[in-house]
């Protein structure tokens, strides 16, 4: 077998190098050969293989702590480092590790391995990947001195610790609240319920909304019971894709229009045929209401579905369980709004558990619903542990409480238990929903009480909700005549929309079927919204698909004085000021390590780089300054570099994990790798534009970040000419995952790339390298729309850099 071994004894640099059994004999580098840096965050990268032909050698060399022994081991076409635990102190050296010749295959995979002790995890968990270099280097200079590396990459030099960043640690889970309080005024509250209910409708996957086709109803099966009557309803609520429930009416003779209730249901593990279930909607009948109870999506009739929809394609849609769930609420309210003997005026909802999910969120998004009641599910704490209770960016700084604020001011009750999450309703989650009732002068219309059992809709509950719904909804002032007396529940046989006389459709659709009528419905409904389209209102269009972008990006641009900047180190060489700082957002933990060169002679204009690599991107093995740094510096430009988080000096060698600590439903409740990394550079830029030396700033970015950038461009504020080169991206919709720092739920859902292009109009915008599927199309007409068609330019090669920097500085 072909081995390389690459031994560090003792801490000594001495390198064994074999090849075949004998030594091997290190090639010239080609002229032009590129050099290697890498950072702990690309080595999942690195292990499906380091571009290097069988003519290519490089030196590999890495810099990190002392305390820590380093070798590497060729076998085939796999480099694996190993290290292992050292005594002495932790200042980082470089250690020269000897040449690496290139393959036969055009690639060289590398991996690192430690011979430490694994660290204890509990069950279940994954592992974290082992400590790693902090910078990692294949040069093409076997004599190389990558000591001046440090001047660019590296603010801290005296440690590889990373930049004391909260947010690599900090996690929220679907356990922790967002500590709601009404804000000072009723205009604040306004504002603020504007923004929740959008951030609502994109997160749940309902922007944009799908179309209202018809919903063919079939009502059938009718039973008469001791004053009320039960029928068997089926609604196609998408097409090929059905709402099953039983529809309770009061057995009457008058003609009066009724109040109406929506019965979303829990998780029972017999959903709508719990007794728990029937019993209130039997009430509510002999109340004289009409009654809908209806299936989650895959319990009683829509078994065969499962109860689950979400997948990377999903996901990047926005689409998920939830979506579904909502929608078929949204519909079931389109329907018994209709009835003849249903007053449009007078609708309520109310469920448990996860139907009380369904009924705040119902509540808070459609105003036709009057008086609402979520029983044990508003909480402070837990939030929802079910996918059809989760969608990604959903609770992203705000939580239940708030969501059930946004009912105000209409009559609510809130129902807890001792027993549950929801045992601090009375203390908690009922005051802060209080503050916003009373913004609006309607304290009065919302009620909680909080009873001494487990989690429930038991008859003491269902006895509270009666009172208040009765009073609010039916007008019955007399509670004790509203309580609920000796019912008899149903078998499922009676209750179950599809039998033997009533099947289930033949054409019902498969989840995949769905998925795909789902993002066919999406990308009809953008291919509307599109500048391209003549008949469309470009500008309306335009602020409906902002409204989608912003809550999908997440980022928010720092004023000046929201951002806080420490200076790391300064380096003075070449006719250079090189000066390291650490900036963030007041509050946020965040600590972004940045780089700012200073030419002798600045000229006022400033631009940020931002490269897959960080800070290392700017930067040869050597310490040279890359091509691109160096034609912006000799313009007179100052150059800004930066890692954001998980990158360079964002990520912690000794645990190199790219990504925030993993917990169920966790894009819920924080922002993704790529949602971070956005907003890094959202930082950056308004950083760098805030410097007092500072008359304009640019944006130059490759690749990954090339790609962030672009997505980011339309919150990004003003900047004097941007250069985006994709490398290839564009947004083709496969169905596996994409790399972390592009994988934004929702990203299709505004339109990916090509929107986001569009909507950067009329800023000037050079986009290199776009993919063969970019719709370039989108772009060109968004910008000849405001008669700006010469501030988009489009290079299907790559571009000198001279040319580029040329452009960045002066437009030329």
């Amino acid at each position: 077998m072909k081995r390389l071994a690459l031994v560090l004894a003792s801490r000594a640099l001495a390198v064994l190098a074999i090849a075949a059994g004998s030594p091997l004999v290190a090639a010239e580098p080609p002229p032009g050969a590129s050099a290697m840096i890498y950072t702990p965050a690309d080595l999942p990268a690195l292990a499906d293989g380091v571009p290097l032909g069988p003519d290519e050698t490089r030196t590999l060399r890495l810099w990190g702590p002392a305390n820590r022994d380093w070798s590497a081991t060729r076998e085939g076409d796999v480099l694996t480092l190993r290290s292992a635990a050292a005594p002495g102190q932790p200042t980082p050296r470089w250690l020269d590790l000897g040449p690496v010749k290139g393959s036969e295959a055009g690639s060289i995979k590398l991996v690192v391995r430690t011979a430490d002790e694994p660290p204890k995890v509990k069950e279940g968990e994954t592992p974290p990947p082992p400590p790693a270099p902090a910078l990692l280097v294949l040069d093409p200079e076997a004599t190389g001195d990558p000591a001046r590396l440090l001047d660019v990459a590296r603010g801290v030099v005296d440690s590889a610790a990373p930049s004391p960043d909260r947010r690599r640690g900090q996690v929220r889970t679907n356990r922790e609240g967002a500590d709601f309080h009404a804000p000072a005024t009723a205009a604040a509250w306004r504002d603020r319920a504007a923004h929740l209910r959008d951030q609502m409708w994109v997160a749940l996957g309902l922007r944009p909304l799908p179309t209202k086709t018809p919903l063919n109803p079939r009502v059938y099966g009718r039973i008469e019971r001791d004053g009320y009557t039960i029928e068997k309803v089926v609604l196609e609520t998408l097409p090929g894709f059905t709402l099953s429930g039983n529809l309770y009416r009061p057995m009457r003779e008058s003609t009066a229009k009724l109040p109406a209730i929506l019965c979303p249901h829990g998780h029972w593990d017999v959903g709508r045929m719990s007794e728990d279930v029937q019993h209130r909607c039997i009430r509510w009948a002999k109340l004289g209401a009409v009654v809908f109870m209806y299936d989650m999506v895959g319990y009683n009739d829509s078994k065969p579905f499962g109860h689950a929809f979400l997948n990377d394609r999903l996901k990047r849609w926005g689409l998920s369980l939830f979506t579904l769930q909502t929608w078929n609420s949204i519909r079931a309210l389109d329907w018994i709004s209709t009835l003849p003997d249903v007053d449009p005026a007078r609708i309520g909802c109310t469920g448990e558990s996860g139907g009380g999910t369904q009924t705040f969120i119902l509540a808070a998004l459609d105003e036709r619903i009057k008086v609402s009641a979520p029983v044990v599910m508003v909480s402070e704490g837990f939030q929802g542990g079910c996918v059809c209770e989760n969608a990604a960016g959903l609770r992203l700084g705000t939580d239940n409480v708030e969501f059930a604020a946004l009912a105000a001011p209409r009559p609510m009750i809130l129902v807890g238990a001792t027993g549950d999450w929801t045992a601090n309703t009375l203390t908690r989650s009922f005051p802060a929903i209080r503050g916003a009732y009373s913004l609006i002068g309607s304290p009065d219309r919302l009620e909680a009480v909080v009873h001494d059992f487990p989690h429930n809709y038991n008859q003491t509950s269902r006895n509270s909700v009666y009172a208040f719904m009765g009073r609010w909804l039916l007008g019955l002032e007399d509670s004790a005549a509203t309580r609920e007396g000796e019912q008899a529940p149903e078998t499922a046989d009676t209750l179950l929309a599809f039998d033997a006389e009533h099947p289930a459709p033949a054409d019902l659709r498969s989840p995949a079927q769905l998925e795909d009528d789902l993002i066919r419905s999406m990308e009809h409904g953008l291919a509307s919204l599109s500048p391209t389209n003549e008949a469309a209102d470009w500008d309306a269009s335009r602020r409906y698909l902002e409204s989608i972008h912003e809550v999908r990006v997440g980022l928010t641009v720092p004023t000046s004085e929201a951002i806080t900047a420490s200076v790391v180190r300064q380096v003075a060489r070449e006719g250079l000021s090189i000066v390291h700082h650490r900036i963030g957002r007041r509050g946020e933990g965040d600590a972004v390590p940045v780089v700012r060169i200073v030419p002798a002679r600045a000229n006022g204009r400033t631009t940020v780089i931002a490269d897959d690599r960080g800070k290392a991107g700017l930067v040869s093995p050597s310490g040279e300054l890359s091509e691109l740094a160096r034609a912006l510096l000799e313009r007179g430009q100052t150059v800004v570099g930066f890692d954001p988080l998980f990158v360079g000096e964002s990520i912690d060698a000794d645990r190199p994990i790219a990504h925030r600590p993993e917990v169920v439903h966790g894009p819920t409740y924080n922002p993704t790798v790529a949602a971070d990394q956005m907003q890094d550079l959202a930082t950056v830029v308004a950083w760098a534009r805030s410097q007092p030396d500072v008359r304009e700033v640019s944006l130059f970015a490759s690749g990954l970040a090339g790609r962030q950038a672009l997505l980011a461009r339309p919150r990004l504020g003003p900047l004097a000419r941007t250069v985006v080169d994709l490398d290839g991206g564009d947004d083709e919709d496969g169905a596996g995952p994409l790399p972390a720092q592009v994988d934004l739920p929702g990203v299709q859902q505004f339109g990916g790339l090509r929107a986001a292009a569009s909507l950067a109009a009329p800023a000037p915008l050079r986009i290199v390298r776009p993919g063969p599927k970019f719709a370039r199309d989108w772009p060109e007409a968004a910008y000849g729309k405001v008669d700006a068609a010469g501030m988009l330019r489009f290079d299907d090669g790559p571009v000198a850099e001279a040319d580029l920097a040329r452009w960045i500085d002066a437009g030329e």
